[in-house]
């Protein structure tokens, strides 16, 4: 009956992905955004969202170590643990794709983390980081920057309007 709810509750919530992390229990500010639905794990009312964040598709939000099953069977004589830990989130962030965040960490505002990351340490405000495991790469300054440098413009509002021949536009007559 559980996995037929929880089922129900996909369904319902699937085109409203925030509207589902609020139902299984994530706390969220306001104007963020979900591509596809990301992965809360079993206790997503550990994890805390500011606002205006961007959190791409497949991401995954660990908050405890499964690894003390391997732990329980090979020392029968001890009492059985595990490791638990919140995840927060500042403001203004992008998490990239497949990105996984591991328990006890802290987000600030304005970061970006790359695609594929693996969070295990607490990022600082304003910074981009990436890799596995994750570590910082530049400021968040240094990546504007970078961008700006980097000449490919996009005008926004054709972007909107007809992606393909604005991408084609970009970036096949470089």
């Amino acid at each position: 009956m559980e996995k037929i709810k929880k089922l129900f509750w996909r369904i319902v919530f699937f085109n409203q992905p925030v509207k589902y992390a609020r139902k299984k229990g994530v706390s969220l500010g306001n104007g963020n955004s979900f591509v596809d639905h990301p992965n809360f794990g079993s206790e997503p009312y550990l994890i805390s969202i500011g606002d205006n964040n961007r959190i791409s598709f497949e991401c995954a939000f660990i908050t405890h170590d499964g690894g003390r099953w391997t732990l329980d069977h090979l020392f029968h004589d001890e009492k059985p643990f595990i490791k638990f830990g919140t995840i927060r989130i500042g403001s203004n962030n992008f998490i990239g794709a497949r990105t996984v965040v591991n328990p006890g960490i802290t987000i600030g505002d304005n970061c970006v983390i790359a695609a594929g990351s693996i969070v295990t340490k607490s990022i600082p405000t304003g910074e981009v980081w990436g890799g596995v495991p994750a570590r910082r790469i530049m400021s968040i300054e240094e990546y504007r920057d970078k961008l700006i440098n980097n000449k490919k413009f996009y005008n926004l509002y054709e972007l909107e309007k007809n992606k393909r021949n604005e991408l084609i536009r970009v970036l096949m007559h470089e």
